[in-house]
């Protein structure tokens, strides 16, 4: 059962309209396939323009010669349109076997100060011809607005007959499926500035049409209780804090988790948490400044959230980690994760009656599997408490599994530092981390 003190989540609802009509899933479970592309013989694979690798294997912006130019009008700035030099970085055609009903784009960039990076998304129709390029995120890591920091944003408005983009997904229209596709990320800087952004890693997750149909649940296979040491944080003690960035509470719940995953890791490694300095002048009256610092740093200006998927990846990248978004199929292959000590960060809605235990309901909601009973149901360190001693959770496995699977298919963001092993893939299906 969950511990006292959880309240009720409105948190950052998004739209699930490939789950609207969706057939039953095939054998096995839905098609889903996660494509890394990190270092230089990954990158080779794919077309540069404009860009070079640096010593650390990452690309960054040609230093020598001229570049093109573009024009950006930050929609949230002074107003004015400003000049960047730019050059981009596209993946090769991936064939996916499937038709694409979603897609959603993680990348790890670094982005000094008046830089900033775009990640665009196209898909190749069953007819050859393509959809135009939809862009899943503009990103800039920080907020140094008079120094030229831009407003880091998703886009609105990019639906046309092909597809359309819901913040971070991009969502193919009936009957215009993708059966391929090309991502790109564009590395822009100032014109005449000397400081370059790098793109340290992209990663894009496909998915076909999800079903509404409950899964059965996914059979135990640890036999065991784990449970990693993952520091709890409480979105609820933040309620008030930081109106211009939703004011703590409900709607912080996706930095919340991705805190949570970031302090887990600087117990291994302090080099992978927020320095101390970052957190000067973050006002947390009642403890853990890691969480607004988080809020303010994933925040979505077009989305007006901080639950934007691959921002909040982005953001972890900032501190070491190599992060992306995925879906799990199940609760099992999220055992495989937790058995290898990764914990994991869920994203799901509910009504009271499909997960009553919760002793609430959210319209959307984060939370970090830390584990599991020995029964084999889900340890959570879930947010949405008023108290960080209120935040460990136990749900039942097939309440969980259901909600989770249901609402977003299985999303999850995947964090590690460099040099992890992730588990295995499930064998015999398209392998999706």
């Amino acid at each position: 059962m969950s511990t006292p003190g959880h309240s009720a989540s409105a948190a950052e609802p998004r739209a699930a309209a490939s789950l609207a009509g969706a057939a039953a899933a095939p054998a096995g479970g839905p098609q889903i396939t996660t494509q890394h592309w990190r270092g230089l013989l990954s990158y080779a694979r794919g077309s540069w323009s404009g860009v070079v690798p640096n010593l650390h294997g990452s690309l960054q912006l040609r230093p020598f010669g001229p570049l093109p130019t573009r024009e950006y009008t930050d929609p949230f700035g002074a107003g004015a349109a400003k000049k960047y030099s730019y050059g981009s970085w596209t993946s090769p055609i991936v064939r996916t076997g499937y038709p694409i009903d979603e897609a959603v784009a993680s990348w790890n960039a670094t982005t000094p100060t008046g830089t900033f990076v775009e990640t665009t998304f196209r898909g190749k129709l069953a007819d050859g011809s393509w959809t135009k390029w939809y862009v899943l995120g503009r990103w800039a890591s920080g907020d140094d607005f008079a120094a030229g920091d831009i407003h880091r944003t998703s886009l609105d408005g990019q639906g046309d007959d092909d597809a359309t983009v819901y913040t971070d997904t991009f969502s193919a229209r009936t009957g215009k499926e993708p059966v391929a596709y090309q991502s790109r990320v564009t590395l822009l800087k100032p014109l005449g500035s000397k400081t370059s952004p790098t793109l340290d890693g992209l990663s894009t997750m496909t998915s076909e049409l999800l079903s509404k149909t409950a899964p059965p649940t996914s059979t135990f296979t640890l036999g065991r209780s784990v449970e990693l040491d993952v520091p709890p944080y409480a979105q609820n003690i933040h309620r008030g804090e930081y109106p211009e960035f939703g004011g703590g509470g409900e709607v912080w719940c996706s930095p919340t988790s991705s805190s949570m995953v970031l302090g887990y890791w600087a117990k291994k490694n302090p080099k992978y948490g927020v320095p101390a300095s970052e957190l000067v002048g973050i006002d947390a009256p009642n403890g853990d400044p890691v969480v607004p610092y988080a809020a303010i740093n994933t925040w979505d200006y077009t989305y007006e959230g901080s639950g934007n998927w691959p921002f909040n990846t982005a953001y972890t990248h900032r501190f070491g980690m190599n992060s992306f978004v995925t879906r799990l199929r199940s609760l099992a292959e999220a055992e495989k994760f937790i058995a290898a000590g990764i914990p994991v960060i869920t994203s799901q809605s509910w009504k009271l009656a499909d997960m009553p235990e919760a002793g609430y309901a959210s319209n959307g909601h984060l939370m970090v599997l830390i584990g599991f009973t020995a029964a084999g149901d889900p340890i959570m360190n879930d947010p949405a408490a008023n108290s960080d001693a209120d935040v460990r959770s136990v749900y039942t496995r097939h309440n969980f599994e259901k909600i989770w699977q249901q609402s977003t298919g299985g999303v999850v963001y995947v964090n590690v530092p460099p040099g992890t092993k992730l588990p295995a893939n499930s064998p015999g299906l398209t392998r999706n981390w």
